[in-house]
């Protein structure tokens, strides 16, 4: 496959400045299950072609679903016609690498390929565990599976990785009681569906196990799970810690704020794009530079920008191998919140919590102000009211309505230990402990 597509940037080398294909094709299956039983399984084989083309200093890009390469040949001549009415791009640079990228050692299990009988049995070993834990039933789905990346340019550069994963969903029922845990991995080894269905089952029969009461809106210290942590910061780190997000004042930090405080000291966000163990990890972005981990806060200062070579540029400065999907804004690929000093058990954190709140899930998360980082999202499954150290209450109907600010400024601490955490509604990878926040905006949903 990358012949072919070399052979294609090869062929429009005179009539570009620039142009670049990256190809990726996934190999997965899914199976679904409900009432504690497998109910649909199905397999797919997924093609993802994106190219660029550059000249003049424009450029346009298009992405098609297909590997067929008479499609990616015409689409490539289309754009062709359709780039001398674009505008000039501003921030345009031409296209340079700097150290080759390699693989990353460790991604790739070729067990999760051939021992697909050691996944279904964890996945049943995720059922079996929340049932011993004394939920009623599960819901949820396993995927797992292989994905190809090709990368081709007019440089001359080629580039390939390989990948494989495992993810598993699992939500736990008691009567209308619900709640849902994680696990993924791109190794068999770092898969631990077991521990994901002994916290879904633990949770929804500690719910059980309380009374219900209603909160008044207000301002509330709260625990947030990794799942809802992981969802939070990384939304952050997407959208006001990329480079380009600050170049087009649509961040609530400017280039002046690196190097300064913007955050409590305890708080430490990375992204994870080059370590072999983080999921989502590449060793090449679309612009064929090698990945790097970036710590974007230490401490609560704010060390450095996610960087594409555009905004490199900008910023007189070096790509940080952060072209993701495509090559005008960078994106994390997998954020990592620092680990502090609370306990990691749900029933041990609420003693330093005191009295609040503790979420365990969320999703709908929708922006009012980007800029301002303002934004709401709804409490999914279960949620604890705490009083004098001591779990009182289930409550429900809540939402949380703050900013990026209130996540930076009031952060106190987090568990001393972290977990990676990736499902459907929250698509960005991200490694979470248990959060500490103070004064948190909550309203009724």
């Amino acid at each position: 496959m990358l012949s072919e597509l070399d052979s294609i940037v090869h062929s429009i080398k005179g009539l570009v400045d620039e142009g670049v294909i990256v190809f990726r094709r996934v190999r997965w299956s899914m199976i679904r299950f409900a009432n504690n039983e497998p109910t649909i399984a199905n397999n797919w084989v997924t093609h993802e072609t994106t190219i660029y083309i550059a000249k003049s200093r424009r450029y346009l890009t298009a992405t098609l679903s297909t590997s067929d390469i008479n499609s990616i040949k015409n689409k490539v001549q289309e754009l062709l016609r359709e780039l001398g009415n674009i505008l000039e791009d501003e921030l345009y640079v031409p296209l340079t690498h700097g150290e080759r990228p390699s693989r990353l050692i460790g991604k790739y299990d070729s067990r999760i390929e051939r021992e697909t009988d050691r996944l279904i049995d964890g996945l049943n070993e995720a059922i079996q565990a929340s049932l011993s834990e004394g939920s009623q039933r599960n819901a949820g789905a396993m995927t797992f599976g292989v994905e190809e990346r090709y990368y081709t340019d007019s440089t001359g550069l080629e580039l390939e990785d390989k990948t494989s994963f495992v993810t598993l969903t699992i939500r736990a029922f008691i009567d209308d009681l619900t709640a849902t845990s994680v696990s993924i991995s791109n190794t068999l080894d770092g898969f631990k569906p077991k521990d994901a269905g002994v916290e879904a089952g633990r949770l929804v029969r500690i719910a059980k196990d309380l009374p219900e009461e209603s909160v008044d809106s207000g301002r509330y210290n709260v625990i947030l799970g990794p799942l809802v942590s992981a969802h939070l910061y990384g939304l952050m780190t997407a959208m006001w810690f990329n480079a380009y997000s600050v170049i087009t004042e649509m961040s609530g930090v400017s280039k002046n704020d690196i190097g300064n405080t913007v955050a409590s000291e305890g708080l430490s966000i990375m992204d994870l794009s080059s370590d072999p163990s983080a999921f989502g990890s590449e060793s090449f972005d679309y612009e064929g530079n090698k990945t790097m981990n970036m710590e974007v806060i230490r401490r609560g200062t704010l060390t450095g920008l996610l960087h594409n070579n555009r905004t490199a540029a900008k910023f007189n400065t070096t790509s940080t191998g952060h072209a993701v999907g495509n090559w005008l804004r960078p994106r994390p690929r997998h954020v990592a919140i620092g680990t502090g000093r609370l306990p990691s058990d749900i029933e041990a954190i609420v003693t330093e919590l005191g009295n609040g709140i503790i979420i365990t899930n969320n999703w709908y998360t929708r922006f009012q102000n980007v800029k301002e980082g303002v934004f709401s999202t709804v409490v999914r499954d279960v949620a604890f009211l705490v009083r004098n150290g001591k779990l009182s209450a289930r409550v429900r109907g809540l939402r949380i309505a703050d900013s990026f600010k209130a996540l930076l400024r009031n952060f106190v601490d987090s568990s001393r230990e972290a977990r990676q955490v990736y499902w459907w509604d929250s698509p960005l990878p991200g490694t979470a402990p248990y959060v500490l926040i103070r004064d948190l905006n909550i309203s009724k949903g």
